[in-house]
């Protein structure tokens, strides 16, 4: 029956700080046992550390109207002018 390392550290008992090693056939294993669960930050927050000061009034946003669009056919451009052979001469 094999037992899942888990459970395996559960029967042990482990002291925060310490690091424990042992050999398994070829392979060095090593377990390092730290004091609770580490947080996604090293520290805190701090509000003063936060530098969000808004340097411009934005004006209120004003009234939206809704309009409905149609489409239409292109604007094409004018056909542009290509002079002959004769003006170079």
């Amino acid at each position: 029956m094999a037992i899942s390392l888990a459970d395996a550290l559960q029967q042990v008992n482990l002291e925060a700080g310490r690091v424990y090693q042992c050999r398994v056939g070829a392979l060095l294993v090593e377990v390092r046992v730290e004091a609770g669960e580490p947080g996604p930050l090293p520290a805190p927050i701090e509000p003063s550390d936060v530098m969000l000061d808004p340097w411009i009034d934005l004006p209120a946003p004003r009234p939206g109207k809704v309009l409905d669009a149609t489409p239409a056919a292109p604007v094409l451009p004018d056909a542009p002018v290509i002079p002959g052979d004769h003006a170079l001469q």
